[in-house]
């Protein structure tokens, strides 16, 4: 008997292993889709659809994958106990753990040593779900916890107030194949209070930023937006500061540069924490977007989940993620050309924000809407009219393809 030196979750059936058969993927041309020509010189092509089993169709990947992809997204079932309209989320709690072990060993092997993986999971299954990772990541490889909010104080959950506190966050568990994978630190706008504090100050805009700063033009922001035909209601010159804060700035005094002296009305001075200060025409010129950006913690409560049935142009209750979310999490450790996996597939977010971004990816899904939903959605993307989702801030227009696949019957070898 072997002496086990680590703590370790335990439920009944954890010791009783599936045997897999191995199986192959076979394409059906008939539901792959590519665009009717090379929109860039980067298209991706080699994208995977795959309709079936995720346990099966992750180990039929394993042999040309393993090690390779950099970005793996999960959203399984939350085991709420509820059978929804595309999937049943309720079984026996140590028959979850048993299939989310088993999914997670393979998923381990096919993440790139500098990968991430990032499971998606409410407070239910949470704390178990976390020390299994542990068990199969590595404790000393889990890298982040992130809360993030998905619902707003209103529907059918404040029905219960008088018996527990209404649901808004869910959680995101970031493990790495290693300790210290590397993370990219995203730098998003403040929210509330501390981002208006700053944009009171910020009235004033460069007319011509990319010229030298000797021959800047200075004027009032809302001058300049009328002069643009802009309006000027208060959310609009707030949208807009925001949205051109490479140039709107705010002149104020430095006495420690007003000590100096300069040889022009115009200067750059350095200072000891490698800010650049630019003195212009006796007052210091302070850019909006030194001050109103701050890192991203692991709080996220700026991603809306509102008229999610808008994006991709598919309806899909209780199970849709945002593309935004999804967006953030690619932003965090890929790029473009990386490979993305989501076994978990739902109504395909993942590989539709993976594709806009021109990332290459992987889904898997073993549920009807892998036709009804996925297909549709993607094909609409690679034709360039999907323009929902981060569609625009990702300037997709359209290109790329994809392969449909389905698991090969059962006795058919490799």
């Amino acid at each position: 008997m072997v002496k086990k030196t680590q703590p370790e979750l335990t439920w009944i059936g954890k010791d009783e292993r599936p045997r897999l058969e191995p199986r192959i993927l076979l394409e059906d041309p008939e539901l792959s889709y590519r665009a009717a020509h090379r929109v860039t010189p980067d298209d991706q092509f080699d994208n995977l659809l795959i309709h079936g089993d995720n346990l099966l169709a992750l180990k039929a990947l394993e042999q040309d994958y393993a090690g390779k992809v950099k970005c793996i997204y999960i959203d399984p079932p939350y085991n709420t106990g509820s059978a929804f309209e595309h999937y049943d989320d309720g079984v026996e709690h140590s028959i979850w753990l048993s299939l989310m072990r088993e999914r997670l060993e393979i998923l381990r092997a096919l993440l790139h040593e500098d990968g991430l993986i990032f499971v998606q999971i409410d407070d239910r299954e949470f704390a178990y779900l976390q020390v299994l990772m542990d068990e199969v990541f590595g404790r000393r490889n889990r890298v982040n916890v992130v809360a993030v909010k998905m619902s707003e104080l209103s529907g059918v959950k404040m029905s219960h107030v008088e018996r527990r506190l209404p649901k808004l966050k869910e959680f995101i568990l970031v493990y790495g194949r290693r300790a210290n994978a590397p993370l990219r630190p995203i730098r998003g706008i403040k929210e509330g209070d501390k981002l208006d504090n700053y944009l009171k100050y910020y009235t004033k805009i460069i007319v011509n930023p990319n010229d030298p700063p000797e021959s800047w033009v200075v004027v009032p922001l809302k001058q300049y937006m009328r002069d643009q035909g802009l309006k000027t209601d208060a959310s609009d010159v707030r949208k807009y500061q925001l949205q051109e804060r490479d140039r709107v700035v705010y002149r104020t005094n430095n006495k420690v540069l007003e000590a100096m002296t300069f040889e022009t009305d115009i200067a750059r001075v350095t200072s000891a924490t490698g800010l650049e200060y630019i003195w212009w025409e006796g007052k210091q010129m302070l850019f909006l977007r030194d001050y109103c950006e701050e890192y991203l913690g692991d709080l996220w409560t700026d991603i809306s989940t509102i008229n999610l049935n808008k994006e991709g142009c598919v309806d899909f209750p209780n199970g849709k993620k945002p593309e935004a979310l999804i967006q953030r999490v690619l932003q965090l450790c890929t790029d473009e050309g990386d490979l993305v996996l989501d076994s978990f597939a739902g109504s395909g977010t993942t590989g539709a924000v993976a594709h806009k971004m021109r990332r290459r990816w992987i889904m898997v899904e073993l549920g009807d809407q892998c036709v009804t939903h996925i297909v549709p959605r993607l094909a609409r993307i690679v034709d360039g009219q999907d323009s929902s989702g981060v569609s625009i801030s990702v300037d997709w227009t359209g290109g790329g393809g994809f392969r449909f696949y389905r698991l090969a019957p059962s006795g058919q070898k490799i």
